[in-house]
């Protein structure tokens, strides 16, 4: 019955990490925003912290089996309904629900475990190890559970878990457990339910953020998501096998997981082999500030129900002030990325080694995919480069892995700001944590052994950090994300390799560009972009004389640049300045059908 009980307590636990690697394909089967997706999670938080809030002033009149039984009767239905909904507004009320079963399924557990064991002691060490065993396995769970089946299997698998673990109900120690003492106070873990709510907001960039880079934007699939993020529960699992004085534990902690946020805001490279270790470290820092932190939470003198409660609502409170705080940024950032990301990638079109008549139509199709695609995505590129021939052309196809990576590169950029303020989060719960083990000083180096190759341990970790953070900086981390865009009205004559009427054209129609750019005041990137007005780019607002006078700074600086290259002599040059300056632009505009008013 207990083993029943605790794989209940372990998915409520772990249902934020079990859920954010279904959210990729929430975010694009229900249209919605960064922040729209972010109220998966924050929905279940919510309603866990309010309702748990609402179970402390009922602990000491309602029996524990009454909570666990009412709390997972709910969470159960609850967890039914999200995965059939249809909508994001009705899965985010049933998301609700389930938040307000998982906190009396979570307040009843632990007495209810405790009853089952005969002993306290027992009991909330099987209720705090079902919440870390939940959060190793929670990633991986999610991960496969979506690429297998679909979004929907990370809520239907929670239904029968909470289903069977009813049965524990019916055991005659869990009915008889009484309720909470009266006056009974809180007050001592109040700091470290502070310390709580700090890491578990930090954690929001180790999970959230994390998810929708290594998945939405680098198209990683859930499953080799799933592998990559199960790297920070795998590093807490790691840290608890770990003995160190608590003071240690407190900075040694918050130092690791601030320092793996900060390893994942400055990524070097669109890759797993650089999130996996800042992720890790991240794992291993929340273990060592847990260790600290959960004792003092769950004291030995403490009403089971009221003080497992209140660490649930801190935790859980945790994460919903980090959503509150990371997920609009991060939309904002996006925004910007995404133009970004645009931009990059009409530039990488422009100098790729593909002909110059696949060039402009290609940077169109794009722009079409990008704006057709979610923010924050990567747009698939297969179909606009199939559509220009990319099968039949390995030139088309390599631009096409070089657009990829122009694309995914400002977008991981624009993910920084939040980790960084995700880190800040991990930094001050170091406070909370030392206030914590300064009250309960060195009894723990004490009893343990082993004690000294913990100390040496946690060094090295810091130490290990800190010199990845370094080496990531060498690696161009501060610089990744960032282009060097041609200065139209600066840049010398176009160098096209190549010879052949291709080569030629190429020469012609980028000079042209930068001349046409210059003339208007604009990149030639964006003067692409703008010539659909929905792109998205009005920095040229086109009319007939916009594009009267783009045309012809266009053909005069193509043939200054040839003039300068040698293509041209200088009387050919002389005369052909002559014919585009006299030549009637606008009687041919006037019989051609502009797109422009």
């Amino acid at each position: 019955m207990a083993v029943l009980l605790a794989v209940a307590v372990a998915l409520a636990f772990a249902d934020s990490s079990i859920v954010v690697l279904a959210l990729p394909e929430l975010y694009g089967e229900f249209d919605t925003s960064i922040v729209g997706v972010s109220w998966v999670i924050t929905a279940y938080n919510v309603a866990i912290t309010v309702a748990a809030l609402a179970v402390l002033l009922t602990a000491r009149r309602v029996r524990p089996v009454v909570l666990l039984g009412a709390g997972l009767a709910v969470f159960a239905a609850a967890s039914l309904v999200c995965g059939l909904v249809n909508s994001l507004p009705l899965l985010l009320g049933a998301r609700a629900v389930q938040g307000v079963g998982a906190a009396g399924l979570l307040a009843g557990a632990l007495a209810a475990l405790a009853a089952l064991a005969g002993d306290r002691s027992r009991g909330v060490s099987t209720w705090l190890l079902a919440a870390t065993v939940g959060a190793a396995v929670g990633p991986a769970l999610g991960g496969v559970l979506t690429e297998l089946l679909s979004w929907r299997a990370v809520f239907l698998v929670q239904a029968p878990a909470a289903v069977l673990a009813l049965i524990s109900c019916s055991r005659p120690a869990v009915r008889r457990a009484p309720p909470d003492a009266p006056g009974a106070s809180l007050r001592g873990t109040l700091t470290a339910n502070g310390g709580f709510v700090l890491v578990f907001a930090a954690l929001v960039g180790a999970l959230f953020l994390a998810v929708l880079l290594v998945v939405v934007v680098w198209g990683f699939t859930p499953a080799l998501g799933a592998l990559v993020v199960s790297a920070l529960p795998a590093g807490a699992l790691a840290a608890r096998f770990v003995r160190c004085p608590p003071v240690l534990g407190a900075v040694g902690g918050a130092t690791l997981l601030a320092g793996g946020l900060i390893g994942l805001a400055f990524l070097p490279d669109a890759s797993g082999r650089w999130a996996a270790p800042a992720l890790a470290a991240c794992g291993i820092g929340l273990g060592l500030i847990g260790a600290v932190l959960g004792p003092a939470s769950l004291p030995h003198g403490a009403p089971a129900v009221t003080a497992g409660t209140a660490t649930v609502a801190a935790r859980h409170f945790g994460f919903v002030l980090g959503l509150v705080i990371v997920a609009p940024l991060l939309a904002a950032d996006l925004e910007s990325a995404t133009r970004e990301a645009t931009r990059a990638g009409v530039a990488s079109i422009l100098d790729a080694r593909i002909p110059v008549t696949t060039k402009i139509p290609l940077a169109l199709d794009l722009r079409d995919a990008i704006e057709g695609t979610p923010r924050g995505h990567v747009p698939d590129l297969a179909q606009p480069f199939a559509e220009n021939g990319a099968d039949d052309d390995p030139a088309l196809r390599a631009t096409q892995t070089q657009l990829q990576s122009a694309l995914a590169e400002p977008l991981t950029r624009g993910f920084r700001p939040s980790f960084v303020v995700s880190a800040i989060l991990g930094a001050l719960a170091v406070v909370p944590a030392l206030l914590v083990a300064r009250r309960t000083g060195d009894a723990v180096a004490r009893t343990p052994t082993g004690t000294q190759t913990g100390v040496v341990a946690v060094g090295v970790a810091m130490a290990a950090i800190a010199a990845f953070v370094a080496v990531e900086i060498g690696q161009g981390a501060r610089d990744f994300g960032e282009r060097e865009y041609v200065a139209p009205c600066t840049a010398g004559p176009v160098q096209y390799p190549g010879d052949g009427l291709d080569p030629a054209l190429q020469r012609i129609v980028l000079s042209g560009l930068n001349g046409a750019a210059c003339e208007l005041g604009a990149g030639r990137e964006e003067l692409v972009l703008s010539l659909v007005p929905r792109a998205g780019f009005d920095d040229v607002q086109w009319d007939q004389d916009t594009l009267e006078q783009a045309l012809e700074a266009g053909f005069l600086r193509s043939i200054d640049d040839g003039e300068d290259r040698g293509s041209l002599n200088s009387i050919v040059a002389t005369v052909l300045r002559g014919i585009v300056r006299v030549a009637p632009i606008d009687w041919l505009l006037d019989r051609v059908d502009l797109p422009f008013d």
